[in-house]
């Protein structure tokens, strides 16, 4: 049976970039494809958050995710709202801040999977690749295809990741739920423009998106947020709060709040330049930050009270400068 797209159906259109069939058709989940359709076909309009999701039928929180997606992709462009908050210590902070090789990222990888004559070739040139299907297929407990051969296989030639390496990716995918070859391809996409080709690489990338993930859970519960795992982008913020500057949970959460009260939506960036602006303070823990608060709501009432008794003295001068002088006549004894 053949399929065409139906000749009647060719009324208004719009285009849609060849990267997202090219590079992401894979990658791309339903949402995230919904999301980005949604923007194309709605392009010339300006983009309504609010509208977005109610026409796609899915929360705010999944939209922003799936924008997010589509812009470390590099098909869509944020122009991120600045926090008003102001980073004194910005500047020195990241000329100081140390670079992990883990965090380095090499140029794009082009997305080519190989075909199943490429993948026989490869198997009977290098015995290891065979061993290495045989070794997922246990670690996964499932049978593993053409396509899971073919990705595997990709991260192997194309993004230069070892086959210990990719072992151990997938067993941090299977230990998380996420066993799909959709989602182990693209951390693996991730993992070789990162250049993340060493067992001892590998190791810190999984402690760190461990430890992330862990966060993720605490805030989860502190503050009530429904979306189960956090954004790439979310997950950087989230390391760099618990590794370069030694922020805990309850730091973490602490600037939750004021960002909270501050913002109608979870806006990461804004939490980033409060907890930044609270190391440049060299404020390290809950105590310190209420201590903080405590010397600052001391300063404002001393200062109130000396507006107020310049005030009173002000007020006293003039009295005694424009009242007129009262004589009274001493009485008789």
């Amino acid at each position: 049976m053949s399929y065409m797209v139906n000749p009647q159906a060719w009324g208004a259109v719009f285009p849609v970039p060849v990267d997202v069939v090219d590079k992401n058709i894979r990658l791309a989940g339903a949402v995230q494809l919904k999301v980005l359709l949604w923007m194309l076909r709605h392009s010339t309009n300006g983009i309504d958050i609010e509208k977005l999701h109610e026409d796609i039928g899915i929360s705010k929180v999944d939209a922003e995710d799936a924008l997010h997606y589509w812009i470390e992709a590099g098909i869509i462009i944020s122009d991120n709202n600045v926090s008003p908050i102001k980073m004194q210590s910005e500047i020195s902070h990241n000329e100081t801040k140390k670079t992990s090789p883990v965090t380095e990222r090499k140029k794009d990888i082009p997305y080519i999977k190989p075909n199943m004559n490429q993948i026989v070739a490869r198997c009977t040139e290098n015995p290891e690749i065979k061993d290495m299907f045989s070794e997922v297929q246990s670690i996964l407990s499932k049978t593993i295809g053409h396509d899971g051969q073919s990705t595997l296989l990709m991260l192997h030639d194309s993004y230069g990741l070892p086959v210990e390496v990719i072992l151990m990716l997938v067993e941090y995918c299977s230990s998380i739920g996420k066993d799909s070859f959709v989602y182990i391809s693209k951390v693996g996409r991730d993992w070789g423009e990162k250049e993340i080709d060493t067992i001892e690489k590998a190791d810190e990338q999984i402690s760190c998106l461990r430890t992330s993930n862990s966060l993720w859970n605490e805030l989860r519960q502190l503050a009530g947020i429904q979306t189960p795992k956090p954004t790439n982008i979310q997950v950087k913020f989230l390391n760099e709060w618990k590794n370069e500057l030694g922020f805990d949970i309850d730091m973490i959460f602490s600037a939750y709040e004021e960002m909270a009260n501050n913002c109608s939506r979870i806006s990461f960036p804004y939490m980033d330049k409060v907890l930044k602006n609270w190391y440049s303070d060299n404020i390290k823990s809950v105590d310190d930050l209420e201590k903080h608060k405590s010397a600052r709501q001391k300063s404002a009432s001393a200062s109130k009270s000396s507006n107020q008794a310049s005030y009173d003295i002000d007020e006293f001068t003039k009295r005694a400068l424009n009242d007129p002088l009262i004589y009274k006549k001493k009485e008789d004894k």
